[in-house]
């Protein structure tokens, strides 16, 4: 395990209090869990605002020809992009970016599908009401703190302290989590997403795994010892002995993580070294000891930062997609390994998508974006929403390219809810707004990305 000092130790791990109680536990629960029910979700945030109108782009010839147009110097060549096999509406079809070779794979072998012009709305908005100020926006629109909080949060019109993961762990946490961890992991360290009235994210670090404070388990006993004798002490102050509390059950908890870690099946699929593929070898080795920990629900939170491309947009993400195209890539094989493709669902989210236009060389803060989703249990091959017509002026544009989004970040959470577990009448308690956009209590999903 890496060490770390006590404030960074806390800070980073997230262990409840009740954690200090399950002392033992691994030993005794080796079997707790059943995987017959487990599922998990995993979250990558693409940090930054990611231009994802390279990612997904028309490619029938008179969308393109507007496309290409639009964009000017940011455009992709119709010849070297990855065209899908994928027919809609009125003949809509699409390609990838010529780096996401995999996710088209994926995609046309319908385990991996995109949600096309997704956004944070505080409530439905058309064209008019927001060229009227006669609807309620998302607060701090265009703000990358802001939208990447909201995307966490799932709450547009108000700040909240707590996240989307947060509050369905709060909910189904009780019954699907017997262990001593945490049913939100985070492969990058404290984060809003993840957090909810009484449970944080336990943070794992990608490479090394699980973290201890600094000369604990080192082979150091006499500082082990004089720290688990402070540990012990009946204080008087109820911050010290709730401090101690934390940190003893932390501690424990994180021995039990590592012992169970330390038991983990390997893998024949190989993961490539650093970026999200680190991270994601790491959620497959936690996915894989689940029983271990007795959880049948989790949540998994990655972020792959450096995505605020005002500048050269083509050879940043010439250079950074081919990452994410791998460890999704590679992600899907070892679940495949694991024989659990169809429990866990992996999806992308971004502070915001960005405009169409060029700045020169660079694309500038936008609404609307594409997001992708994958797994074995979804309806796969599909581009769910409405992608915007990108003609200028059209009805969805703003402005720039800046396009008003057509699918509610709630109506995304609320299907991955009711996947997940959450029942219809409980969907209100996870998403505060959702009965906005979607009533949970009709049988039809908001967007029908799972199959029946």
């Amino acid at each position: 395990m890496s060490r770390f000092n006590r404030r960074s130790f806390l800070t980073h791990s997230g262990i409840a209090l009740a954690a200090s109680s399950q002392l033992g536990w691994l030993a005794s629960n080796a079997h707790a869990g059943s995987g017959d029910d487990y599922c998990a979700m995993v979250c990558i945030l693409l940090a930054g605002g990611a231009d994802s109108f390279n990612m997904l782009l028309p490619y029938d010839q008179n969308r393109y020809d507007t496309y290409a147009s639009v964009r000017s110097d940011l455009a992709l060549s119709r010849d070297d992009v990855l065209p899908l096999n994928y027919s809609g509406t009125d003949n809509q079809q699409f390609a990838v970016h010529p780096a996401l070779s995999e996710t088209r794979r994926l995609f046309d072998s319908n385990e991996l599908a995109f949600v096309a012009n997704i956004g944070p709305l505080a409530e439905p908005t058309s064209r008019a009401d927001f060229d009227n100020d006669a609807a309620r926006l998302p607060l701090g629109l265009f703000s990358h703190a802001d939208q990447i909080a909201v995307w966490q949060t799932a709450n547009a019109g108000n700040r909240a302290t707590t996240g989307f993961g947060g509050r369905v762990a709060d909910l189904l946490g009780p019954s699907s989590n017997l262990g001593p961890i945490s049913m939100n992991i985070s492969l990058s360290g404290t984060n809003l997403f993840q957090t909810g009235l009484g449970v944080t994210g336990y943070a794992v670090d990608p490479g090394e795994g699980v973290r201890s404070v600094a000369g604990y388990d080192d082979g150091s006993e006499i500082f082990s010892t004089a720290l688990d004798n402070m540990l012990a002490a009946d204080y008087d102050s109820l911050f010290r002995r709730a401090y101690a509390a934390r940190l003893r059950g932390a501690i424990d908890s994180g021995a039990e993580l590592a012992a169970a870690l330390a038991a983990a099946p390997a893998l024949n699929t190989q993961f490539s070294a650093g970026g999200l593929s680190s991270a994601l070898a790491q959620v497959a080795r936690l996915i894989s000891v689940r029983q271990m920990l007795g959880v049948c629900r989790q949540t998994f939170f990655i972020t792959v930062g450096g995505w605020d491309h005002h500048d050269e947009v083509l050879n940043n993400q010439a250079n950074m997609l081919p990452g994410i195209d791998q460890g999704l890539a590679e992600f899907h094989a070892a679940l495949t390994e694991l024989g659990l493709l169809d429990a866990v669902t992996t999806f992308t989210i971004s502070d915001f998508g960005r405009t169409l236009t060029s700045n020169g060389r660079g694309s500038d803060h936008g609404w609307g974006g594409h997001n992708l989703i994958m797994g074995g249990g979804i309806n796969g091959g599909q581009v769910f929403g409405q992608y915007p017509d990108l003609s200028p002026g059209g009805e969805l544009d703003l402005g720039r390219g800046r396009y008003l989004p057509t699918t509610s970040v709630d109506e995304f959470y609320a299907e991955l809810a009711l996947w997940f577990g959450v029942a219809a009448g409980e969907v209100s308690q996870v998403l505060p707004n959702i009965e906005r956009f979607y009533n949970p209590a009709v049988d039809a999903p908001p967007l029908g990305l799972f199959a029946t």
